[in-house]
């Protein structure tokens, strides 16, 4: 019997993937040197550079402010173009008020949640800062669903590793095999909760090929509306894997 849904944030229930891609569209407008290459490779050049230095971030070597302000300096640095401190800055301000206005839920996560609520214990396992995580959260409205928070900067371990699915398991008073793990990253996600003893649905919008052989591991490419999620986290239920 499932007692407890342990739920990844980023791109999961929290759509970042489409806060970030608003962001960049209107600062690939905005500039022309950004302009001179394509969206898609802006927008790839940009990721990558933001999973790098959240690495940083997250082991505390560097600030969320300090490590966006990087990110686009080097962004300018790629386009060709070496660009002050004020202007960097700039840029890297223009992009945070851009995400911050786009911010919601990915579509059919407030519906879902709150339907997993009605029959589970709920938390949220993350690889981010505390109160980043915490203002997303209650901005889409999501926090009155969740009972328990875990986030690297505060468990002081980040998924994959199994102690942070410990943690949140230990907050829900629930144990392993009560528990199943919902995220987008199959590395910290789904390998991770199931090193730690849980089962795992991973959720794959962008129906990317499984990179890994785990088998038993339900997918889901939406969630809206929310039967299937449900389904796959209530019953084991789930899309078989590359329809």
């Amino acid at each position: 019997m499932t007692r407890a849904v342990l739920f990844d944030l980023d791109d999961t229930l929290f759509d970042h993937r489409q806060c970030a891609r608003t962001a960049l569209a209107d600062l690939h407008q905005a500039y022309e040197l950004f302009r001179m290459q394509p969206f898609d490779d802006f927008e790839r050049t940009h990721a990558a550079l933001l999973e790098e230095l959240h690495v940083r971030v997250l082991a505390g070597a560097l600030g969320l402010d300090e490590a966006r302000r990087e990110r686009f300096r080097r962004l300018f640095e790629a386009s060709g173009v070496v660009r002050g401190t004020d202007a960097v800055a700039l840029a890297a301000s223009r992009y945070r008020e851009g995400y911050q206005r786009a911010r919601g839920p990915v579509p059919g996560a407030a519906a879902l949640l709150g339907l997993v609520k009605a029959r589970a214990r709920v938390a949220i396992v993350s690889n981010n800062l505390l109160d980043e995580q915490r203002e997303k959260l209650k901005h889409c409205g999501l926090d009155q669903w969740v009972d328990a928070l875990v986030v690297s900067e505060e468990a002081g371990v980040s998924k994959p590793d199994p102690r942070i699915f410990a943690i949140a398991l230990e907050r829900l008073g629930c144990s392993a095999h009560e528990a199943v793990m919902v995220g987008d990253s199959w590395a910290a996600d789904v390998a991770g909760a199931r090193a730690a003893g849980l089962r795992a649905i991973w959720f794959n919008p962008l129906r990317h090929p499984r990179p890994g052989p785990l088998s038993g591991v339900a997918e889901l490419h939406t969630l809206d509306p929310p039967d299937e999620a449900l389904a796959a986290i209530f019953s084991g239920a789930g899309t078989p894997p590359g329809r």
